[in-house]
């Protein structure tokens, strides 16, 4: 073989410079630092975007909730006055785990005020909740407003063959038995439970048109809503415990008592609401149209109260890492106090994201029939 060929061949046959590998070692770090840095920029994109999205949920849901039930406040059925609705027709509803005390009246059977659809109070604290509303437990209650609706539903029940009979379609209703009802004319109405309506029509007790057909009957409702202070309870109980409730991160949540069959329970609502402000609009000249608003109605103002503006501040549940809301501070009302600071609250309170969500809300039912 002539010497140049094994020349070549040896050129051909020699591996990589350690400056050559070393190169292109930095190149494949380089490229994957890279990679791993996009891989993090958007899983913390996307954290950010969930959180945001979730606050934003929720505070949506909590205006819808609160809203449905300020909207539907005063309405029992076609009655015109809910002075004519009868609350205690044989045999009488009775409420047994209620909200009713001397400072909270009436003591018996609270749930069944028609009389008053809405009532509120600005500032309970966790030391008198229960002797006002002995409903809640203190342990489930986070200082601040209570909001109180009483209304039907807006929902009939299903009328099916045969035609302008409710009594097997009230009968076909989930737990009707034990749910209360009302059922009214213009003139006036009637509470009852769903197991007496057969006797109560029989007796000529109950409402129908002029034809015989009987009128439309909506579930009875009493709504109190209020901020507790977790969503999900250490050791799974219904009672908040502390620190250690939702994982060790207590999630501040929208709950409601609801009156299922006699009782006011306890239903969780909505993760992530830390505060809540009220504003009732009050009707001074009987037109419908809130003249002015407060947080703390006379008791004399109940009745003309016709618009409720609601506002809150919700947090997302989860902390955001490297975040930190420090720099803000929050005025719920526009009375130019801070409502929230995070730096007061302390611990991790400053990792979470927050908005601000208000809505105004008119009590349709009292203030048409005050504009009327």
């Amino acid at each position: 073989m002539h010497p140049s060929n094994c020349k070549t061949r040896k050129l051909q046959e020699r591996g990589l410079s350690l400056i050559e590998l070393m190169v292109g070692l930095t190149i494949g770090l380089m490229l994957t630092l890279g990679l791993f840095t996009l891989i993090t920029n958007q899983s913390v994109t996307f954290k950010l975007q969930d959180d945001f999205a979730r606050t934003q949920e929720n505070g949506t849901l909590a205006l819808r909730y609160i809203g449905e039930s300020l909207r539907m406040a005063g309405f029992y059925g076609y009655v015109m006055d809910p002075i004519n609705v009868n609350t205690a027709v044989a045999p009488a509803v009775t409420t047994t785990t209620d909200c009713g005390s001397a400072t909270n009246l009436p003591v018996t059977n609270w749930a069944l005020a028609v009389t008053v659809p809405i009532f509120g109070f600005a500032a309970e604290t966790t030391a008198t909740v229960n002797g006002t509303l002995p409903c809640i437990n203190a342990a489930n209650f986070q200082n601040g407003p209570i909001l109180i609706t009483r209304s039907a539903s807006g929902y009939r029940t299903p009328d099916t063959a045969p035609l302008g009979n409710l009594t097997a379609d009230l009968a076909a209703q989930p737990n009707f038995a034990t749910t209360v009802y009302v059922q009214s004319d213009p003139s006036s109405g009637l509470l009852f439970y769903g197991t007496n309506f057969a006797a109560l029509k029989a007796a000529g007790t109950t409402r129908s048109l002029p034809n015989g057909n009987d009128i439309d009957i909506f579930e009875y409702r009493a709504h109190v809503y209020y901020l507790r202070p977790c969503s999900r309870p250490n050791g799974g109980g219904p009672i908040c415990t502390g620190a250690a409730d939702d994982l060790g991160q207590p999630i501040p949540t929208l709950a409601r008592q609801e009156l299922i069959g006699s009782a006011m329970t306890e239903v969780p609502l909505v993760e992530g609401i830390e505060r809540l402000d009220l504003r009732f609009g009050i009707d001074t000249n009987n037109d419908g149209v809130p003249n002015t608003f407060t947080a703390t109605p006379a008791a004399t103002d109940w009745a003309n109260v016709v618009a409720v503006r609601v506002t809150l501040l919700a947090r997302a549940p989860t902390i955001t890492a490297g975040f930190s809301d420090a720099g803000k501070q929050y005025d719920l009302d526009g009375d130019g106090t801070v409502d929230f600071d995070c730096t007061v609250v302390g611990g991790t309170a400053c990792q979470y994201k927050r908005k601000v969500f208000s809505q105004l809300f008119q009590l349709r039912n009292v203030a048409q029939r005050r504009g009327a």
